[in-house]
């Protein structure tokens, strides 16, 4: 199941139309995983309603994490000095999640939800978060007066449309296959995937600084998007093969921090296992280091790290490691268990005796 939903019209879509025609209601909940178009948004209706000489004045950006219900009506309360509106930000107002008891008890959601239905109309107000409980009252008060807008992960349509404005801002261009290898190598459509927007943007930087040409190719994307992963890759095998649990845990957390998708690194784990038992088979078998680059047809380097990690391997544990390595990709596949628990499951049995 892919984390869009075919059967309605993304919030990027309706807050762009709302604000074309005009139609846009305050107070504004912008919520949703992707936190680059919540953002977006609020910039967007700040472009249209404020003036960018008054922005220091007629612009107030509060945090969600401090701010109380008197500093917020405080601001709305303030007229615009020469703006078409007055705008107040909230950023990421977690009593909109219901599950932080210090929010709830900081900030007086039954307050603020009767202000919500008084509200001036010099005012807009916007509220973010990355969660919002649908069942809260204050949810309910301001879908009521306003507008709420959840941001979930874009369909391949818009996706695509997100990639080539991008490239076209960088000078850069690409076929549709090579766009549509590069958004299923990232894993962005895979279910639980904590890849975002955000990172797809720091990937597709990183692709247009390696690219020389004005087109992206195939040969590009492949540099760029598995020459860090394949190092971590490697340092991961690597602390599994010294049984530093620690270690493997740290490298692991740190890949999922930076956004990377489990499948396509469980994807890589099984790939480098697979050339390490290959080269272990072949150190048994007594061939040279050149015979095995001929053999499998691998990097100079790449095969020079497989042979220090596969030294310190017998055969039998890597075919034992690459056999659980395929039932962890099968589990999560079939559902069996939640992808990066499967993929923890899977780091600490490889690391232990097998």
């Amino acid at each position: 199941m892919k984390q869009y939903d075919r059967a309605e019209a993304h919030a990027y879509k309706k807050i762009a139309e709302d604000l074309a025609s005009g139609s846009l209601a305050s107070p504004l909940l912008l919520f949703g995983k992707e936190q680059f178009l919540v953002r977006w948004a609020a910039d967007a209706v700040a472009d249209k309603y404020v003036d960018p000489s008054l922005r220091a004045i007629d612009f107030a950006r509060l945090d969600g994490a401090s701010a109380d219900v008197d500093a917020v009506v405080q601001n709305c309360e303030t007229l615009p000095l020469g703006s078409a509106k007055r705008l107040v930000l909230v950023e990421g107002l977690s009593v909109l999640a219901g599950d932080d008891a210090k929010a709830a008890a900081r900030f007086d959601e039954e307050a603020f939800s009767k202000y919500i239905a008084d509200l001036p109309d010099t005012c807009i107000l916007i509220l973010t978060a990355e969660r919002a409980d649908k069942r809260k009252k204050l949810y309910k008060a301001i879908a009521k007066r306003g507008g709420t807008y959840e941001f979930a992960g874009l369909d391949p349509p818009l996706l695509r449309a997100f990639v080539e404005k991008r490239l076209k801002e960088a000078g850069k261009r690409a076929s549709a296959s090579v766009i549509r290898q590069f958004t299923e190598m990232t894993g962005y459509a895979a279910r639980d995937s904590e890849y975002t927007l955000y990172h797809m943007e720091n990937d597709l930087k990183k692709l247009t600084a390696y690219c020389d040409g004005d087109e992206i190719c195939l040969s590009d994307l492949r540099a760029v998007m598995e020459a860090s992963l394949d190092l971590n890759a490697f340092a991961l095998a690597d602390a599994v093969s010294r049984g530093r649990r620690g270690e493997a845990f740290d490298l692991l957390a740190d890949m999922f921090a930076a956004g990377e998708n489990v499948y396509r690194l469980l994807a890589l784990l099984i790939s480098q296992f697979e050339l390490l038992l290959s080269v272990r088979e072949l150190l048994d078998a007594g061939f040279t280091r050149a015979r095995m680059q001929s053999e499998l047809g691998v990097h100079e380097y790449r095969l020079r790290m497989a042979v220090e990690t596969a030294a310190r391997f017998d055969a039998r544990t890597l075919r034992k490691i690459v056999l659980r390595a395929c039932e962890t990709d099968r589990h999560i596949k079939t559902g069996l268990l939640r992808d990066t628990l499967a993929l923890e499951m899977f780091v600490n049995a490889a690391a232990g005796p097998l």
